[in-house]
């Protein structure tokens, strides 16, 4: 079980109802919120397209 801090959640529920982006997330929490969403560093996503957080 991994834990995350409160604001990371925060910021990765703001990236996932897309009232932010990744880009926007505080180089602090960016690590954290990346595995809340279960995003893999340098990961393109399953169809490469990394338009749609915009």
């Amino acid at each position: 079980m991994f834990k995350f801090s409160s604001l990371a959640a925060i910021y990765a529920s703001f990236v996932l109802d897309g009232d932010r982006t990744i880009e926007q997330v505080p180089d602090v929490l960016r690590d954290q919120v990346n595995g809340i969403l279960g995003v893999a560093k340098n990961s393109t996503g399953t169809d490469g397209d990394t338009s749609a957080q915009v």
